[in-house]
């Protein structure tokens, strides 16, 4: 069993760790995937979808918002605005995607991120996360000033 102050370290590293994983890995499969325009074009014409497919500036914007904020995860860096950020796209996710299919198998595993994100907006980055390192030097000026 772990001690108060190790788990209370590890337990945002290991939510961050897990979510950088999981979205540098979709960002990337989306902005370098075979056709997909750096990011433009990831969404297919199919009819599967609740909504009309993105419009490719939005789609653009979602991959590199997700490499983008898996990167800032994976670091500890802006940590609550990148959860923040990977919420709100899972939200529009279940909204122009998932929502459709109903939670099981459609949007159970969104919802379950955006739980995971939240924890880390409330929580933060943890100690083990460079956002401390912003955070000593804001308060390092603060005393010289």
């Amino acid at each position: 069993m772990l001690p108060k102050a190790g788990s209370a370290m590890l337990v945002p590293l290991v939510l961050r760790l897990g979510l950088a994983f999981i979205f540098v890995t979709s960002g990337l499969q989306k902005i370098t995937g075979s056709g997909n325009g750096w990011g433009a074009s990831w969404i297919s014409n199919s009819t599967g979808y609740y909504i009309q497919p993105l419009a490719a500036p939005v789609q653009l914007a979602v991959a590199w918002s997700e490499l983008a904020g898996g990167v800032a995860l994976g670091l500890g860096l802006l940590t609550r605005l990148a959860a923040l950020g990977i919420a709100g796209i899972m939200a529009g996710t279940i909204y122009w995607l998932t929502g459709a299919q109903g939670f099981k198998g459609g949007w159970d595993y969104n919802f379950a991120v955006i739980i995971m994100c939240l924890a880390l907006v409330i929580s933060g980055g943890g100690s083990l996360a460079l956002d401390q390192l912003i955070r000593i030097k804001r308060k390092v000026f603060a005393k010289d000033a």
